[in-house]
């Protein structure tokens, strides 16, 4: 990697910890989506160096609102998507269920009321064309859903799972969303809602990724002590001889953080599939998928806990966000 990979910083004006964020692209330049620790909504312009609070109607059910009228949102996980010429967000918290808003208006498109008193595990955008769409997984529900534009209504992907992780990717014409679960990592086809596969780890895992390696997709998966696992996604369950077979990973699990990995991000940059991974020793770190190395060192900026890393194009140039404790998003170059 370069000398010096970190390109910008800047801290969000409340002075808390940035608890998630999310990146997508407004008329080509990249907006940056954060949760604070105090239930804030931020948006951050990196290439002019602009934060700006975003106040939102609160997301629960309206009776909670008559009785509570000071009532406030707790967001402390954040999607965003494009569609139809705005900017969707979902957020919610693991006191409070997933909703979704116009970030731009704020108007509350749909309240968070699925399941009562159900609370967010995971939120991600569907990655590809079409309405916007997002999926969730409930802590108490144990469930993953799917939801599309106008969020009237929602697909069942999985129940009887309890996931805290999601991410989705758009790889040879096929939408899959991946969750991290217990020792697992989970894979559903969008085209096949309710089957899953599923790709065994050794210990807890914790985050999850999906990317394109040697033209087929991967999913990776965070575990403990700090480990990465890769699998090839078989094209469908029926590629195994047995439904119960094992996959075998790709190679044995990379280990390189001194500390458990909080968040994870994939991209393909320069023809090399790359994993960049947070963790709790607060370093960010930048992994060769295909080869199943570490690309240079450690990234050792941050002052506490990396809470949220996410990829991104600046500039015509391959990044990768980090944020947690500190407060400061960092935006790192990623090596070509």
């Amino acid at each position: 990697m370069p000398d010096k990979p970190l390109l910008l910083a800047s801290k969000v004006p409340s002075s808390t910890q940035i608890k998630d964020l999310a990146v997508v692209a407004t008329d080509g330049d990249p907006l940056v989506v954060c949760a604070d620790a105090r239930n804030g909504v931020w948006t951050w312009d990196p290439l002019r160096d602009v934060w700006r609070q975003r106040p939102l109607p609160f997301g629960y059910d309206e009776a909670i609102i008559h009785n509570n009228p000071d009532v406030e949102n707790r967001i402390d996980q954040v999607a965003v998507t494009v569609a139809r010429g705005r900017v969707v967000l979902a957020a919610g918290h693991d006191e409070q269920p997933v909703a979704f808003w116009d970030l731009e208006t704020g108007e509350l498109l749909r309240r968070a009321t699925f399941g009562g008193g159900d609370y967010l595990g995971a939120v991600a955008a569907v990655r590809g064309p079409g309405p916007a769409r997002f999926v969730s997984s409930g802590q108490n529900s144990d469930v993953v859903l799917l939801w599309e534009d106008p969020f009237d209504s929602w697909t069942l992907l999985s129940e009887y799972v309890h996931v805290w992780s999601l991410a989705t990717a758009e790889i040879n014409g096929r939408s899959l969303v991946a969750g991290a679960e217990g020792s697992s990592a989970l894979v559903w086809d969008l085209v096949q809602p309710g089957h899953e596969q599923v790709f065994k780890t050794t210990e807890s895992t914790w985050a999850v990724s999906l990317c394109r390696v040697d033209d087929r997709p991967v999913v990776v998966a965070a575990a403990d002590p700090g480990q990465l696992w890769v699998w090839e996604v078989p094209d469908t369950a029926e590629d195994r001889e047995h439904e119960d077979d094992a996959i075998e990973p790709r190679y044995a699990p990379i280990h390189g953080h001194d500390g458990r990995i909080t968040a994870m991000d994939t991209a393909v940059v320069g023809g090399r599939p790359l994993a960049v991974t947070g963790s709790e020793d607060t370093t960010v770190r930048v992994w060769n998928l295909a080869e199943g190395v570490a690309v240079g060192g450690p990234l050792v900026d941050h002052d506490g806990h990396v809470l949220a890393v996410k990829t991104a194009v600046l500039h015509d140039r391959d990044v990768a966000l980090s944020a947690g404790h500190d407060g400061v998003i960092r935006v790192w170059d990623l090596p070509t």
